[in-house]
């Protein structure tokens, strides 16, 4: 049975290490305004930590087999009536392990959540944003309890801003929860381009007429903010993909129109976003590699 090259009796250490800075790296991601070059470098650095950890779990197994069970552990065994029967005994690498474990991460997906409920791949016409061949920064952010993969990008000119998540995730409260993210983004990227703005949304002070041309100047900023929402499809539920219109008040925005224009295409850069795995640590003996 083939040996694991990357086994280390001494893992423990070598994975709390791996984990202190990958927690290290996410606090670091999470301390800079989203979509800045600072931001950028932080996402290379929360990058690094991961494939570190994932280095630092592959040590534990001494026999490639062993690697391979736990691999695949976590994945569906029934799919569409037919069991999915793998011989962990077969493999000779952790590569090929691991090139297996993506093939058969992406079946489960396909036979979960059929194409009949995804949206067709492509640029929308008019739709400038998020296009191939364009810059588009995507992260997962957790506000509260609730996690977004939140991709941004500008184009035309605007400023254009997305948020993945699955069916009610935002629970009862969709409009209030969609309003505040939206708010606390906007007002980032907004502190972000005129530092001072910060004063804005404090102590009513979009209100204050001393503030009046910072006012005029933030304002007219936030006219150039476009948002988006991209439900993830779920059994029976279709996948989705909006523009969400809201109304500026000078310190947060306020009545979305869901329906403002709704898409019968998904950007590439959106697809590829929403199915990076989130970041939040599973409970057990075990954790998935990120």
């Amino acid at each position: 049975m083939p040996r694991n090259p990357f086994y280390n009796a001494d893992w423990h250490s070598q994975l709390a290490a791996a984990e202190a800075a990958l927690a290290e790296a996410r606090r670091g991601e999470a301390s800079v305004p989203f979509g800045s070059a600072e931001h950028r470098t932080a996402l290379a650095w929360l990058d690094a930590a991961r494939a570190v950890q994932r280095n630092a779990w592959r040590m534990q197994f001494e026999t490639i087999a062993a690697y391979a069970k736990w691999r695949f552990g976590g994945l569906t065994e029934a799919r569409d009536g037919f069991a999915l029967e793998r011989d962990v005994a077969a493999f000779i690498s952790i590569e090929e392990v691991d090139t297996a474990y993506e093939y058969a991460l992406r079946d489960e997906r396909e036979g979960t959540l059929e194409q009949r409920f995804r949206l067709e791949i492509g640029q929308q016409v008019g739709l400038a944003a998020f296009a191939e061949g364009g810059e588009t920064v995507s992260s997962w952010r957790r506000f509260s309890e609730i996690d977004c993969m939140v991709s941004f990008c500008m184009a035309e000119g605007l400023i254009h801003i997305c948020l993945a998540h699955p069916w009610g995730a935002l629970a009862l409260k969709s409009n209030e929860i969609f309003r505040t993210i939206a708010t606390q983004l906007a007002r980032e990227t907004l502190v972000l381009q005129v530092p001072e703005a910060v004063k804005l949304f404090q102590n009513e002070g979009h209100r204050l007429a001393q503030h009046r041309e910072l006012i005029r100047q933030v304002n007219g900023l936030a006219a150039k903010l476009r948002f988006y929402r991209h439900l993830l499809p779920e059994r029976g539920l279709r996948e989705e993909f909006c523009r969400v219109d809201m109304v500026w008040n000078g310190a947060k925005w306020i009545d979305p129109d869901w329906s403002a224009q709704v898409y019968d295409k998904l950007p590439a850069a959106l697809r590829e976003a929403a199915g990076q795995p989130a970041l939040a640590a599973l409970p057990g003996a075990h954790l998935p590699l990120r």
